[in-house]
């Protein structure tokens, strides 16, 4: 990844208002796994730990890895905006003040 994951981690952790205690009993995983992938102890964290963690964060895996300036409120909006529906997803683009495409 071009980023540094233990970093965004930490800041979306401390966005989210959690300890690393309260973030890996969240995400199941070990304090000192948390703290270590923090302070960037790992290179290469596996794609299974941090989609525990971005669980835990309520965001989505696909959208920590490609969307690496979002704030945290961003990053749960977009995986909210997923689960709509099209009737739904209507409702919310219209009332965003966004015109469909299509018509």
């Amino acid at each position: 990844m071009n980023f540094d994951v233990g970093i965004r981690i930490k800041e979306l952790r401390k966005a989210r208002g959690l300890s690393t205690n309260k973030l890996s009993n969240m995400a199941g995983l070990s304090q000192s796994y948390v703290r270590n992938l923090e302070a960037g102890k790992y290179d290469n964290p596996t794609v299974d730990s941090l989609e525990l963690i971005c669980d835990a964060l309520g965001i989505a895996f696909e959208d920590f890895v490609n969307y690496k300036d979002l704030s945290l409120a961003q990053l749960k909006a977009m995986k909210l905006v997923r689960t709509l529906n099209d009737e739904q997803l209507e409702g919310f683009c219209q009332l965003m003040g966004q015109k469909d495409e299509e018509t």
